[in-house]
């Protein structure tokens, strides 16, 4: 079930999605396409944001934003998005309803305004954050590496212990 996201498998802090471990008796969802920005309508101060990369469909609780590709492309949206100036607007400006678990306002969400610069800008300007996500992602994969680099040296180079002798007397 790569494709059907609920606010539960969408990750926090603009983290992305993991695959949904849920019922697969699924009733009704609503249809996505690749490049639609999913946003989690409970509780969006956890900031739960995705750019499909796939098709697929999602519970009522997430919107999907698809973009006017004549106007702005859909990563420099996607992007603006992820901002806390969006999550804040959504929070403060717009909307939300109930306390414990507060839902944004549809309606006061799509009327979140972003700077709009040309076509060519908007695709320079993913371009650059494109290439420092990359280096992001080397870095997580990296750090991630060295654990298991670490484990691999401590077991080759530090043998056990077969008799105990202390470090002290």
């Amino acid at each position: 079930m790569d494709s059907y996201i609920t606010t539960d498998n969408m990750l926090q802090n603009c983290e992305g999605i993991r695959t949904y471990d849920g019922t697969e008796n699924i009733s009704s969802g609503i249809a996505y396409q690749e490049g639609d920005i999913l946003l989690s309508n409970i509780r969006p101060y956890l900031k739960k944001i995705w750019q499909a990369d796939r098709n697929g469909s999602c519970s009522p609780d997430v919107l999907v934003l698809r973009p006017n590709t004549e106007k702005v492309d859909k990563q420099f949206l996607y992007y603006s998005l992820r901002r806390d100036a969006f999550f804040d607007y959504i929070m403060n400006e717009a909307g939300t309803k109930g306390l414990k678990m507060p839902r944004g306002n549809k309606n006061g969400i799509i009327k979140y305004a972003i700077a709009l610069p040309s076509m060519e800008e908007q695709k320079r300007i993913v371009e650059e954050i494109s290439n420092l996500d990359t280096l992001i992602e080397d870095a997580k994969t990296t750090m991630n590496n060295c654990s298991i680099r670490k484990k691999y040296i401590l077991e080759r180079y530090i043998p056990k212990i077969r008799n105990y002798h202390p470090i002290h007397d």
